[in-house]
């Protein structure tokens, strides 16, 4: 009925004819079990299951890279890369693992940074000379570079008018008070309302995280008062995966709008990927420039 098929419920078909035919040209960019075997890389991380932990973490880093070509395919636009990769981002993935394995030095000299990133992806690549290197993923890392035109650490400012930690404690703080001026010295609940409320103000001081995006690296700082900067953790700008902003617009006393926004940080260190939450307001015309820069930088935002 038709030449394969691989599905999120873990269904996989080929017609052996053009799975066969596939490995016999291997320079023409088609190949139907690269394709196919490609979908289930994909598939196996989108619909939750056990997959491949660095490829699930860090596809938003090769899908950044992979939007301007796949904008083209989509266009109609020339491209190395077969028109059915303009289908939809799927498709454009199992394509250009077609395109890798059969056409690499072509693919590496017309799309450098692709070719590094599926690299990267699939921790292998190829030499001058058409040979595998296999393990070569570290490799990449450290090589990859990001840079910006200008440090961008106050286009965030952080705020804690709607943080819970911060208005529990201060409820309970205030509820304490209140009962030790009423009651005197002695009354033993408000001290247990102090307690509580410093419970709170330490899980705040805890969680209080800030970022700090420069030219070419970025700090993560926790700690909001008592704490502050305890920790810090300063890393290449290249190690950033994500940066996603969900914006609340509020009315600030009938007049003017603030934009406050909670964000997901997601970066890389020695084999691991982490995540920080941030809630934020921005600085909206420098805010625009960092996020157009990272963009550029093939940064997920």
């Amino acid at each position: 009925m038709h030449k394969g098929e691989t599905n999120l419920g873990g269904f996989m078909c080929f017609s052996w004819k053009d799975f066969q035919l596939g490995n016999k040209t291997p320079d023409d960019k088609i190949n139907l079990g690269l394709h196919e075997f490609g979908h289930a890389l994909r598939f196996n991380g989108v619909q939750g299951a056990e997959t491949d932990y660095f490829f699930e973490n860090y596809f938003k880093r090769w899908l950044a890279c992979a939007a301007k070509e796949y904008n083209k395919l989509r266009k109609g636009l020339p491209s190395i890369f077969r028109k059915y990769g303009g289908v939809n981002i799927n498709e454009f993935f199992s394509v250009v693992i077609e395109t890798f394995f059969e056409k690499p030095l072509e693919f590496k000299a017309n799309f450098n940074d692709l070719y590094i990133q599926t690299s990267i992806l699939l921790n292998q690549t190829f030499t001058l000379d058409g040979a595998i290197e296999l393990n070569c993923r570290q490799k990449l890392l450290s090589q990859m570079q990001a840079k910006l035109s200008v440090d961008y650490s106050d286009a965030l400012s952080y705020n804690l008018n709607y943080n819970t930690s911060k208005i529990m404690a201060t409820v309970f703080f205030v509820i304490g008070a209140f009962s030790l001026s009423g009651e005197g010295y002695k009354y033993p609940p408000a001290y247990i309302l102090f307690f509580i409320a410093s419970l709170f103000w330490l899980h705040l001081e805890r969680k209080y995280t800030r970022i700090y995006i420069g030219t070419n690296q970025f700090k993560i700082s926790k700690g909001y008062l008592i704490f502050k900067d305890s920790y810090t953790k300063t890393l290449p700008l290249s190690q950033l995966i994500s940066f996603y902003v969900g914006y609340e617009y509020i009315n600030d006393n009938g007049n003017t709008i603030k934009q406050i926004s909670s964000t997901l940080v997601t970066y890389y260190q020695d084999g691991d990927f982490y995540e920080e939450t941030f809630h934020i307001s921005i600085n909206q015309p420098k805010f625009d420039a960092m996020c157009h820069e990272l963009i550029k930088n093939n940064i997920h935002v």
